[in-house]
């Protein structure tokens, strides 16, 4: 049975070596049942040593990687089974299939992989097929945000595997314990936080999420905002000391991170008319939630077990909530009925936090570790733990609204294409059962009352300054700017080298044609030429036209 911790990723991945065929149509959704009984039916610590594999492989079921298995394989099969209903039987849905594939056999992958090695290979995989999925309608806007997505991707690649390095020069194991973690270097920490911060989408970070996915077809978006990005938490669950020691530092930088990444993502959310977009910063403001939640975990590790059992139930929950919302995109797109927009208020009532569903859980489950922090936060966390609440309430107001303006009336939604996702909807109303905890009372609600009442006003009083800023913020916000100087000083740096091309070479001609020069003999040139003024310039002068040809070809 232990061998389902390789099966689990193997499939997939060789699955996606069939799937361009006409006939592979359902392997993404097929592909996704072993890692579904892996997480089903194997016992937490079931482990497997394949010591032929790379520098010895280490396979594991620990109780965090069985939690992220169970949701991210549900969500895989739901989304992969929307794809084959959704998709024409075309080339282009073949090459969806494999890039699917591929990304869902590195999310298992590193999922299971107890080393660092397998970790790393399953997460590059994972990210770089992903590339496929952002611009799989080849589109200029698809192209835009797959190149963006592939630059902060490989840069994520990078840091992770630089803080691999030095945690393995630390502990001297490819598989570390937690307890070999204590006294980690502060520069593997922060490439550890950058890197995966790149993933979860952190502030300054996160600036691909709400490009890659009005790019993506909705069943990747589902899987990338619902399973991928919450790779990096688990990377931060493997290799942090948490509960092993204080952390001060790292983690009031994670906490107060964290919770800027929330206030801003909610708040440039609530000005996009796209509803995707709006749906990428919903993420971006969760993970956010999430890293800080982990900061407070490496403040005070005598809480670190509640508060990362509440993390998993949050990561859970959002994970299969946020993949719901995103297929209910692509059903509402494929078509309209009017059942469809009520169904989709499931999901985002789930994510508001809203009585009787997974949210609430999961918001529940944090109040007692935050209830025992020390006087510097136990003021302060509970508000804006609150507000976070009200924030993602009047988010999911401004989705539903989107969704209501923007449904086409000509055309009826198909049921076998919406399955998968009712399906999906019915594993997010019985997410309270699977956990067995108690759902907080009604009082505990009051946020998504009070966004409801705004809500309410904002649409009887319709003020003026709403329409103004609505869409004011591109997709991307800090990106825009950021291009616009970059091509600026990149046309100023161009001008520099052409003035500076010009002047070395008008020296260098000057220096050459000098009377002087020609009463000297070749060997006394030589000598010359060889000198630093002159050969520096030289190399100046080639590097530079060098430059220009390249700039040029560009």
């Amino acid at each position: 049975m232990n061998g389902l911790l390789i099966l689990s990723w193997l499939i997939p991945l060789g699955a996606a070596l069939l799937s361009l065929g006409r006939r592979g149509r359902w392997l993404p959704a097929l592909a996704a049942l072993p890692a579904l009984l892996t997480a089903w039916l194997l016992p937490v610590g079931a482990h497997l040593d394949v010591p032929w594999l790379l520098l010895g492989a280490h396979f594991e079921l620990d109780p965090s990687g069985r939690i992220f298995l169970l949701f991210s394989a549900l969500l895989w099969l739901f989304a992969g089974s929307q794809a084959a209903l959704s998709f024409p039987r075309d080339s282009r849905a073949g090459r969806f299939r494999v890039y699917f594939l591929l990304a869902m056999a590195g999310n298992f992958w590193l999922i299971l992989a107890a080393d660092m090695v397998n970790f790393y290979l399953g997460f590059s995989l994972m990210g770089l097929a992903a590339y496929g999925l952002v611009v799989h309608d080849a589109k200029p806007a698809s192209l835009h945000a797959g190149r963006i997505y592939l630059a902060m991707t490989l840069a994520s690649e990078a840091a992770l595997f630089a803080a691999l390095l030095l945690i393995f020069r630390h502990t001297g194991s490819l598989s570390p314990l937690p307890a070999q973690l204590v006294g980690l270097d502060d520069w593997a920490i922060g490439l550890l936080i950058f890197g995966l911060g790149i993933k979860a989408g952190l502030l300054l970070l996160h600036v691909w999420l709400p490009l890659a996915h009005p790019a993506a077809p909705a069943p990747a978006s589902a899987v990338l905002s619902g399973c991928m990005i919450k790779a990096a938490l688990l990377g931060w669950l493997r290799f942090l000391p948490l509960g092993q020691e204080a952390l001060p530092g790292w983690g009031q930088l994670l906490l107060l991170l964290g919770a800027a990444t929330v206030v801003y993502a909610l708040l440039v959310g609530l000005l996009q008319t796209h509803p995707k977009v709006l749906l990428a910063y919903s993420s971006v403001s969760k993970m956010g939630l999430m890293s800080a939640i982990l900061g407070l975990a490496l403040l005070e590790p005598a809480l670190s077990p509640a508060l990362l059992s509440a993390l998993l139930i949050t990561a859970a929950h959002h994970g299969l909530a946020k993949g719901a919302l995103f297929m209910g995109v692509g059903v509402a797109h494929a078509g309209t009925a009017r059942w469809v927009l009520p169904a989709l208020a499931i999901p985002a009532l789930a994510l508001a936090a809203a009585p009787f569903t997974s949210g609430a859980l999961a918001k529940q489950l944090l109040e007692p570790p935050l209830a025992q922090l020390e006087d510097t936060w136990a003021g302060g966390l509970p508000v804006f733990l609150a507000l976070t609440s009200l924030g993602t309430g009047l988010l999911m107001a401004r989705f539903m609204m989107l969704m209501s303006t923007q449904a086409s009336p000509k055309t009826a939604t198909a049921i076998p294409i919406a399955l998968p996702w009712l399906l999906l909807l019915g594993a997010i109303l019985s997410f309270p059962l699977w956990t067995q905890a108690e759902l907080p009372p009604l009082s505990s609600s009051w946020p998504l009352a009070a966004a409801a009442l705004l809500v309410l006003g904002m649409r009887i009083w319709r003020p003026a300054w709403g329409t103004r800023l609505s869409g004011c913020v591109p997709a991307g916000d800090i990106l825009v700017p950021t291009l616009r100087l970059s091509h600026a000083a990149g046309r100023r740096l161009e001008q520099a080298f052409v003035w500076l091309s010009a002047w070395l070479t008008n020296r260098t001609w000057s220096s050459l044609t000098h009377p002087s020069m020609a009463k000297l003999k070749p060997a006394q040139i030589e000598t010359l030429l060889g000198k630093w003024p002159v050969a520096g310039l030289s190399l100046l002068l080639i590097g530079g036209t060098l430059y220009l040809l390249l700039w040029g070809a560009q």
